[in-house]
C-alpha cells in the first residue's frame, strides 16, 4: 500500500482557526485570515482547541491523494469510512480525496497502513498535528 499527497486546500491549518473565531467574533474572516496567517503561534494555538464532530471545522478542507492498493484494502477504507471519495485510475491505482475530518475519524486508534500513511501524508501540511495526536491516538 503506498499513498501519495498530490493536492490540498491551502493554509489549511489559518483556514481552520479562521473559522473556530469567526463563529464567535465580529471580525471578518479575510481580515482574521490575513491576521492569523503572520501568527502561526495563534494559530496552534488555536487550532490544538479542536474536537472532530460533526458540523467541525476540520470539515472545511479537502486532501487528495493518489493510493496504491488491491481492490480489497479499497473496498475496506470506504467501508470504515462513508466520507471518502474513491476513484480508479487502473493497474491497482485510485484518487482518494477527504477532508480532515474523515482522516481524524478513519484513523483513530488504528495501527495500520493506510491510516499511518494518511497521518504522515499531513504532518507536513498540518504542523500543529504533533501537538493534537490524541485525535489518532
Amino acid at each position: 500500500m503506498r499513498l501519495d499527497l498530490v493536492a490540498h486546500s491551502p493554509d489549511v491549518e489559518a483556514l481552520i482557526a479562521t473559522a473556530m473565531l469567526t463563529t464567535t467574533s465580529g471580525t471578518r474572516p479575510s481580515k482574521l485570515f490575513q491576521r492569523l496567517l503572520k501568527n502561526p503561534g495563534k494559530v496552534r494555538e488555536i487550532v490544538r482547541r479542536l474536537e472532530p464532530q460533526h458540523g467541525s471545522v476540520l470539515e472545511h478542507n479537502r486532501f487528495t491523494w493518489v493510493m496504491e492498493a488491491s481492490n480489497e484494502k479499497v473496498l475496506e477504507a470506504l467501508l470504515a469510512s462513508k466520507f471518502f471519495d474513491v476513484s480508479p485510475l487502473g493497474a491497482g491505482r485510485w484518487l482518494m480525496s477527504a477532508n480532515l475530518r474523515a482522516v481524524i475519524e478513519y484513523s483513530a486508534g488504528r495501527k495500520e497502513a493506510l491510516a499511518e500513511a494518511l497521518i504522515s501524508s499531513l504532518k507536513g501540511i498540518i504542523p500543529s498535528v504533533k501537538a493534537v495526536q490524541m485525535w489518532w491516538r
